[in-house]
């Protein structure tokens, strides 16, 4: 036994004593040990809520469907639960861009492929609808003890200025540059072209977490009526949102995620808090080399391995920024702790269940190569043996203030969680082909939106048509009807037969509209094998909410 082992099984003894440090954020004891904090970038409660308020805004994506939040919420333990709930729409077609095979990755859906007027573009994976990304979220809850972050470890804790290049953290700031990735990913959360320095002009004009519902009392009490400025200036001391102080304030909230209060911890601390099955399991877990990746209070060694998921060749993980053969395939060790709530599985999203996890490990896993850990290996378990392991990974990992979003972990509800976003009904009429028009309509239908955009797909390609925005219905009259609020032509991209689409913006801050009225819309698409010549979308509903001029979106125009 190596004596990094011998520490983990001190600390997963009955009554061994867990480390014990001052927690920063609430003035309690810690067993996951002293929270690393960059000099440079202090904990202070403006700056907690600066950055909480950031975390959930979906505003920071150009079509205010995806926040930072999004991906990483705590009834998941910090990761996607969307992973596991939207079947298809969650999944990547991996490195053969083919799916439905073995190589496919469940993940989490981003925004649609879009340029920084809001129009979308057709993608070749994912054509108008969300792109996925090629590997799951990981947790957010307790990666304020990360020395680097990512699968593939990329985000160091190494932090420069992304204007300048100046060193601003020189240690313990993988969050701060972990914050700042998914901003500017294309698939994640940005448009084509976007750059962290229009980010940060767009967040001067929009209300802070307008597009959120249920915000926790104490977090709307200390934004009131603020703007993102004012948030920044209280945090930071001057009014400037830069990049540098966006990371600053959304990894400042993501240190407060410190999921400390699960029965391990009370059991390390001397209450008795585990079952005889879990106690089992504990053991088998100490005694099977689990414990040599997943060590100390936090239940990662913090280093990377190949453990035989998939081919090394599929994805190089950490051997993409290392020149050694040797990293190839290499992952990043996730600790365990909430393990119950972060399904699914792997880098990959492989495994829906906690017991697929266990006979991976029980089979020794699926592929090999050169530098697989040589720990991963078969066990022969019985089903009695693998049913205490899995019973181990399971409550006493859980602290249940995580999954019941309790303080720290309370949080808005997202614009995409609620009825608010556009819903699609009714029937069309088919055009050439004998294929119906679609329209899709995911952006917010806030007051003030000047870009609210609606998609019209698979319709006769470079033709022309109009969209219909009334208060009723228009229905399918054989001529687009005069809409109450806006008749909108546009022309479609593409050629051919349901090859046609296009994006349709709508300014959502004219004078006669109020909270709470609903809009209707379809697109009317002129097409010679229609009856009539006309082909017609599907209805789009949506609900205005939100007031002016208190709460106003931005028009995403760059």
């Amino acid at each position: 036994m190596t004596g990094r082992d011998r520490v983990f099984a001190a600390l997963m003894t009955a009554g061994a004593c867990a480390l014990i440090a001052a927690d920063p954020m609430h003035g309690q004891q810690s067993p996951l040990g002293e929270l690393p904090v960059p000099a440079g970038n202090p904990i202070t409660p403006a700056k907690i809520a600066l950055g909480k308020a950031l975390f959930w805004d979906e505003q920071l994506s150009l079509t205010g469907t995806i926040a930072c939040g999004t991906c990483h919420r705590p009834q998941a333990a910090g990761t996607d639960p969307r992973s596991l709930l939207l079947g298809d729409s969650a999944r990547h077609p991996g490195p053969d861009n083919v799916p439905g095979n073995a190589d496919d990755t469940i993940a989490s859906p981003g925004v649609p492929a879009h340029d920084a007027f809001g129009n979308y573009l057709m993608d070749p994976l994912f054509a108008l609808q969300p792109q996925v990304g090629r590997r799951k979220a990981g947790p957010v809850i307790n990666a304020a003890f990360a020395g680097s972050l990512f699968w593939d470890g990329r985000a160091d804790s190494y932090f420069r200025d992304p204007l300048t290049n100046q060193v601003l953290l020189p240690n313990f700031a993988a969050l701060e540059n972990q914050a700042l990735g998914p901003l500017v990913n294309t698939s994640e959360m940005g448009h084509v072209g976007v750059t962290l320095s229009s980010l940060s002009a767009r967040l001067s004009g929009i209300q802070p977490l307008a597009l959120a519902s249920d915000v926790p009392l104490a977090l709307s009490a200390q934004i009131g009526r603020r703007s993102y400025p004012e948030m920044f200036a209280l945090a930071f001391g001057s009014a400037d949102i830069t990049p540098a102080r966006l990371a600053m304030a959304i990894a400042t909230y993501q240190r407060t995620l410190i999921a400390d209060q699960a029965p391990l911890d009370a059991h390390l601390a001397g209450t008795p808090s585990l079952t005889p099955l879990e106690l089992q399991g504990q053991q088998l877990f100490q005694s099977n080399d689990c414990a040599f990746c997943h060590s100390g209070p936090l239940m990662t060694d913090g280093r990377f391995h190949y453990i035989g998921v998939r081919p090394v060749a599929e994805d190089p993980g950490r051997g993409a920024f290392d020149s050694d053969p040797a990293m190839l395939g290499r992952m990043l060790t996730p600790g365990l702790r909430g393990l119950a709530d972060r399904a699914p599985y792997m880098r990959n999203g492989r495994f829906e269940t906690i017991e697929d996890v266990v006979e991976f490990y029980n089979r020794g896993g699926d592929f090999n190569a050169p530098n697989k850990a040589s720990q991963v290996r078969s066990r022969n378990w019985s089903q009695a043996q693998k049913t205490a392991l899995a019973a181990f990974l399971r409550r006493p990992l859980t602290d249940p203030r995580v999954t019941a979003e309790l303080p720290p972990f309370d949080r808005p509800t997202l614009y995409t969680e609620t009825t608010r976003v556009p819903q699609i009904s009714g029937t069309g009429r088919a055009g050439s082909g004998g294929t119906v028009p679609q329209i899709t309509a995911l952006e917010p239908p806030l007051i003030g939106n000047a870009n609210f955009t609606i998609v019209v797909s698979r319709a006769l390609g470079g033709t022309n048509g109009v969209l219909v925005v009334s208060n009723t219905d228009p229905g399918l009259p054989t001529n687009p009807p005069n809409g109450s609020f806006a008749n909108m032509p546009f022309t479609l991209n593409g050629n051919g037969a349901a090859a046609g689409h296009g994006s349709v913006h709508l300014n959502l801050s004219a004078e006669q509209l109020i909270s709470g009225q609903t809009l209707w819309a379809r697109a009317y698409v002129s097409d010679p094998g229609a009856a009539g010549g006309i082909a017609v979308t599907p209805a789009v509903s949506f609900t205005i909410f939100g007031q002016l001029p208190e709460m106003i979106f931005a028009s995403g125009l760059e």
